[in-house]
C-alpha cells in the first residue's frame, strides 16, 4: 500500500536510501503485533485484532527517525542543550537470564561477544516459521533496557544510532518541545526559545518525563486489557485457544490467541499432584506425572472469569479446576519429559514469587 508521501516525486528514492542505511545499521527488528480495538458509534466493542504493519508505516517511521537524528545533530553542532532519547545496551544480568532462557530452546548464546541489535536479529532469523518464535521475541524485548530521556549523549541501542532525540511530535511530547525550543535558541530563530535556566534542569526534567511516559504506557496497556476483558465477558465458560506467556511458581499466564488478553491459571487448579517450578526453563513440572507447562506452549483452556473493571482474566483446564473431581486423564497438549514419572533431573524449586 502506497501512501501520499511515497507518491511524491523523489520520495521513493529517498526512502530506498534510508532503507539501505537502516539495513547497514541493523536496528533491532522485533515484529510483535499491537492490538487494535474497534468500537461502534455507541462505544461498543466490535472487534479486537492485531494492527496491520504496512510499508507506508515503515516509510513514515524512517523519515521521522531521520528528522530526529538531524535535529539532535543540529543542536550538537551549536553546542546547544539536547534532550536525548537514550536507550542503553542490555545489562549483563539480563543477558545471563536470556542465555539460560534460550538454552531451553536449544539455542546457544555467547556472553563474551559484543552485543549489538543485529545479534538479536540473527536469533530471530533462525526461528523463521518455528514454534516459540513469538515467545522468544517477547523475551528479547524484556531483555532490553527501558528507553528514557536525558541530557547525556549515550546513544540509542535499539535503533543502532549514536545520537538520537525526539523532534517530530512537539504537540504531544514535552521532550520534543524542549528540542524545538533549544533549536530556536541555538539558531536565534526568534521568540519561543528555552527559558533562562532551563538547560540546568534538563536532567531533572528528563527523569520526570520518563516517569510520566511509563505511567502513560501502563495506563494504555490497562485500558486495552479492560476492553479485551469486556469483549470476552460473554464467553465465560467457553473454551478458548491460548498460548502460555509466562510461568511462575504459583501458576502460569496465558494469552488468548488473536486477541492478546492475558489471564492466570493457578497451579492449584492443575490437578491433585504438586507442580514444581523450574526457574531456568520457566516451566511447571508435575512431580508425579512429569507433565510440563512451559512458555510458548499452546493449549485449550476454559475461560473461568473476565473482569472488565480490572481487565483480568482467569482460566481453568477444560476438565475443571481442582476441588473434589476425579483426577483428569493425561492431556495430549501437555508435554512429557522423557516419559518418566517422578521428579525430572536438574529441576530447581523456588517457593518465592519473583
Amino acid at each position: 500500500m502506497r501512501s501520499a508521501l511515497a507518491a511524491e516525486p523523489g520520495n521513493g528514492m529517498r526512502w530506498r536510501a534510508l532503507l539501505a542505511a537502516r539495513n547497514r545499521r541493523e536496528p533491532l527488528e522485533l515484529d510483535l503485533p499491537e492490538r487494535r480495538v474497534m468500537l461502534d458509534e455507541k462505544g461498543r466493542i466490535t472487534s479486537i485484532a492485531p494492527r496491520d504493519r504496512l510499508d507506508a508505516h515503515r516509510l513514515v517511521e524512517d523519515f521521522m527517525i531521520a528528522a530526529n537524528v538531524a535535529a539532535a545533530r543540529a543542536l550538537e553542532a551549536k553546542k546547544a542543550p539536547v534532550m536525548y532519547r537514550v536507550h542503553e545496551p542490555p545489562s549483563r544480568e539480563k543477558l545471563v537470564a536470556l542465555k539460560d532462557y534460550l538454552a531451553t530452546f536449544g539455542i546457544e548464546f555467547a556472553l563474551g561477544q559484543v552485543i549489538k541489535p543485529g545479534t538479536f536479529n540473527r536469533i530471530i532469523d533462525r526461528l523463521e516459521g518455528a514454534d516459540g518464535r513469538e515467545d522468544i521475541m517477547e523475551q528479547l524485548l524484556r531483555t532490553q533496557m527501558q528507553a528514557r530521556y536525558g541530557p547525556e549523549r549515550l546513544g540509542h541501542f535499539g535503533l543502532a544510532l549514536a545520537t538520537y532525540a525526539h523532534f517530530t511530535s512537539p504537540i504531544r511530547r514535552y521532550a520534543d518541545l524542549l528540542v524545538h525550543r533549544s533549536l530556536v535558541s541555538g539558531y536565534k530563530l526568534g521568540d519561543g526559545g528555552l527559558p533562562p535556566g532551563e538547560e540546568e534542569r534538563f536532567e531533572q526534567i528528563g527523569e520526570q518525563i520518563s516517569m510520566l511516559e511509563r505511567r502513560a504506557m501502563e495506563a494504555e496497556r490497562e485500558t486495552v486489557d479492560r476492553y479485551v476483558a469486556a469483549y470476552l465477558a460473554d464467553q465465560v465458560g467457553q473454551l478458548v485457544e491460548c498460548r502460555i506467556s509466562g510461568v511462575q511458581p504459583f501458576g502460569f499466564f496465558a494469552t488468548v490467541e488473536d486477541l492478546g488478553g492475558d489471564g492466570l491459571l493457578l497451579a492449584r487448579d492443575l490437578g491433585r499432584e504438586y507442580f514444581r517450578y523450574d526457574e531456568g526453563a520457566k516451566q511447571l513440572v508435575g512431580e508425579e506425572s512429569g507433565d510440563v507447562y512451559r512458555i510458548g506452549q499452546r493449549l485449550t483452556l476454559r475461560l473461568a472469569e473476565a473482569n472488565p473493571v480490572s481487565g483480568s482474566l482467569r482460566f481453568e483446564l477444560p476438565e475443571g479446576s481442582y476441588g473434589g473431581r476425579a483426577a483428569p486423564a493425561p492431556r495430549r497438549d501437555r508435554v512429557r519429559m522423557g516419559g518418566k514419572r517422578g521428579r525430572p533431573p536438574n529441576i530447581r524449586h523456588s517457593n518465592r514469587r519473583r
